[in-house]
């Protein structure tokens, strides 16, 4: 990596990105020792209905970024967007500071439970929506690849980090010492956003009404209209979509893999698991450092890379096999979702870009819980290499997908 490359890189060159970034990055840390604490305490406390509690529990956690995704778009596209970021994260603090009060004092109830759980998610659409259409005023156009890239690799670099951390804090302050120090990385993530002096105001859009009038509806149609004219970002948008519902499964199929297929200890999980994400993080820390590229080319190649590579550890005979290719189905996932938001960051204008992004995240939630239900439900059936392997090799097919019209004809993806 020579100096020029590091010099012109969005982390050393943006200071604002650099605490967007340690905001994120430590943010999505809590929300996995949220799910860490949350699934030990479903398990431990709730009896023998511990794995159904733990299930709609679970549900709860992504049910309001369906449910309140346009809404929480249409309000990061009104308002300073650094300012929703706060206050969703103020609130974030309060509530794990509430359950971890009640589970100190042991007056926490499973009733209560759910109302909470419900509520703090309900904040996390506003903090996403916001923090999505950020990176573009936080950046330039030189750097925006490069910053959406490393964006996409928070989530996997800080639930492996997140999980061993989680791990820790429950077994040295308990499960209401690890909700505390969730509500923890809030209040710094609070801190972090705030220090930031970029101004994160929409900015109107000319071709249409200005966002900050008109109902919720009205703001919706907005977005609509405008993805309506441009089908190659529809077009996206929904094979991201159908694309979801056959790699979601990759992450309940690992256990199932270590256990059905490999007869191997729960270890392999952690190292498949830790595999999985480590090809994700190392693809986009790459990408964050190579020029944008062939956006198409791009996203077929890691399309094509994700689904041969899901599709042979289906086939593999043993976890040393598979480890390398669930790295490599990581790093293809990286490839072609880093360049696929890329793509969006470039192309949807800033007035539409938290609309875009809550719609974006309630298509990719919404088909998360019946791909894996269904997985889940079809692998009690047939083995679960064979399901897998269908998994992997639709993924491939999906790839041809990308050479319809709209893509083809194309000039931003070119």
């Amino acid at each position: 990596m020579n100096m020029a490359a590091l010099g012109s890189h969005p982390l050393v060159r943006f200071p604002d990105f650099r605490l967007f970034f340690g905001a994120r990055f430590i943010s999505a840390i809590g929300d996995k020792f949220f799910t860490i604490a949350l699934s030990w305490w479903a398990v431990n406390e709730t009896g023998a209905q511990g794995a159904l509690n733990l299930g709609l529990l679970m549900a709860l956690t992504l049910l309001p970024s369906v449910l309140l995704g346009p809404l929480a778009g249409t309000l990061a596209d009104r308002f300073d967007r650094k300012r929703c970021m706060i206050l969703a994260d103020a609130c974030r603090f309060v509530l794990a500071m509430v359950m971890t009060l009640l589970l100190m004092h042991g007056t926490m109830t499973l009733y209560r439970m759910y109302v909470l759980v419900f509520v703090l998610a309900c904040f996390m659409p506003l903090f996403e929506s916001s923090a999505e259409g950020s990176l573009a005023s936080l950046t330039d156009e030189e750097g925006l690849f490069a910053a959406v890239a490393l964006d996409s690799s928070v989530v996997a670099l800080s639930s492996a980090l997140g999980a061993a951390l989680g791990g820790i804090a429950l077994a040295a302050v308990g499960t209401a010492g690890a909700f505390g120090c969730n509500g923890a990385t809030f209040a710094l993530s609070l801190l972090l956003i705030a220090c930031v002096k970029t101004s994160l105001v929409p900015k109107p859009l000319d071709t249409l009404q200005p966002s900050n009038t008109g109902s919720t509806r009205e703001s919706l149609k907005e977005i609509l209209a405008w993805l309506k004219g441009n089908q190659d970002v529809l077009g996206m948008l929904i094979l991201f979509g159908v694309l979801n519902f056959f790699a979601a499964p990759l992450m309940i199929s690992i256990p199932l893999m270590v256990k059905y297929a490999f007869a191997g200890d729960v270890s392999w999980v952690a190292f498949l698991e830790a595999g999985l994400a480590l090809g994700t993080v190392m693809m986009a820390c790459t990408l964050s450092f190579v020029a944008q590229g062939r956006m198409l080319q791009r996203i077929i190649t890691g399309v094509v890379g994700l689904g041969a590579s899901v599709l042979a550890f289906a086939l593999s005979p043993t976890p040393w096999l598979g480890l390398p290719l669930v790295f490599g189905a990581g790093a293809g996932l990286a490839l072609a979702s880093a360049t696929a938001l890329g793509f969006f960051q470039r192309t949807v204008p800033d007035a539409l870009k938290g609309r875009f992004f809550s719609i974006l995240t309630a298509v990719a939630y919404s088909v998360m819980p019946l791909a894996l239900a269904l997985n889940g439900l079809i692998s009690q059936y047939y083995s679960v290499r064979l399901v897998l392997a269908v998994d992997g090799a639709m993924v491939c097919l999906l790839a041809g997908c990308f050479m319809l019209k709209p893509f083809r004809t194309s000039t931003r993806l070119h």
